[in-house]
């Protein structure tokens, strides 16, 4: 490792953990102490870190972490390098993409992106990918909901690198498993929509969903609130993800409305957004208003606004949850061991247009 090298590193290390005992980074790097003192002198005399018995710390202080001083250094050299896989770069994850990179952009952090396809075997590829490819942190996406995830706790617990879950929950991870989750609460975004159809006088609300990640806990969310509110049971449906030349999807969106019909629900919950679009074609051709004769709730507000009428959606908060898991990776490497492990659940909003 040439003389440059080493110093980014060594000055990144102290950005990320706010201090670098000379002795502790000697052990974990294989570098030899004489050589560490050495850089620091070096970069001390830049201007780029202070020293204190026993190693060196921000210019700041002596006394404690910095934070919100990253960035310092070569501006062409970022503080850090956090991977971040996802399904796909389409539909429900550009703005989470959008918002990790914004607090990556602020931090002097750098974004490497791996996707999956949706597949958890490619899931544990790009983990180890990353990992071997000296990242300091992973943000790991959710791949598909109903799997068994103990391959990717396995694949997780092989690695050593800190992996933060996004739109995924952490439940079920071995408990020596430290790690972090950050995710919309699509359950209360569900109960968000239920209440708002409930005011609206609906006594019972469908439930028609698209095969996501998203969907087991928006079915939650709908079986909680309808059973809260009293209402009377209604149809629920799960339509096939969509393929090229398929024609099935019309068809499960006309039986799941004449089966809302023959129970007298007149109310629904759809996700996702173009899902909700076509519900909305079916039940006008149908010869119904909406909303007058029936109500649609979109999940997910991606597209919602831009039907033929503007659809009430649920809003999951993307763009802060891609900051948040962001912002937790920072904190994991400033941290290490340190932090306690996080759930955090960011709740979506509704957007109340003309279909309810």
């Amino acid at each position: 490792m040439i003389a440059e090298e080493r110093r980014e590193r060594i000055l990144r290390e102290i950005v990320l953990r706010g201090r670098l005992e000379v002795a502790d980074f000697a052990q974990r790097t294989g570098l030899s102490g004489m050589t560490i003192r050495r850089d620091l002198t070096v970069l001390a005399d830049r201007g780029l870190i202070r020293r204190v018995h026993g190693g060196a710390v921000l210019p700041e202080t002596a006394e404690a972490p910095a934070v919100g001083s990253r960035g310092i250094g070569r501006p062409s050299r970022p503080v850090a390098t956090v991977g971040l896989i996802v399904p796909d770069a389409g539909y429900y994850f550009p703005p989470m993409i959008r918002g990790a990179g914004e607090a990556a952009h602020a931090a002097g952090i750098r974004i490497v992106l791996g996707t999956t396809n949706y597949d958890p075997r490619e899931e544990v590829h790009q983990l180890t990918r990353l990992a071997a490819g000296d990242v300091d942190a992973i943000m790991l996406i959710t791949a598909r909901p109903g799997v068994d995830d103990s391959m990717t706790w396995d694949a997780i617990s092989g690695i050593g690198t800190p992996v933060v879950l996004v739109e995924r929950s952490a439940d079920g991870a071995p408990t020596a498993l430290r790690i972090d989750s950050v995710r919309s609460d699509h359950s209360f975004g569900a109960e968000l929509a239920v209440d708002h159809l409930a005011e609206r006088g609906h006594d019972g609300v469908g439930l028609l969903l698209r095969e996501t990640a998203t969907a087991p806990w928006v079915a939650l969310g709908h079986a909680r609130a309808t059973r809260r509110h009293g209402m009377r049971t209604a149809p629920v449906a799960t339509a096939p993800s969509p393929r090229w030349g398929d024609g099935s999807t019309p068809e499960v969106l006309r039986t799941f409305l004449e089966d809302c019909l023959a129970h007298d629900i007149r109310s629904a919950i759809v996700l996702p957004d173009d899902l909700a679009v076509a519900l909305l074609g079916v039940v006008e051709d149908r010869g119904l208003r909406v909303p007058e004769d029936f109500a649609i709730v979109a999940y997910d507000d991606e597209i919602a606004s831009f039907a033929g009428v503007p659809l009430t959606a649920i809003a999951p908060p993307k763009r802060a949850v891609g900051r948040r898991a962001l912002e937790t990776c920072l904190l994991r490497l400033e941290q290490r061991e340190d932090a306690p492990a996080q759930r955090i659940q960011l709740t979506p909003t509704i957007n109340v247009r003309e279909s309810s």
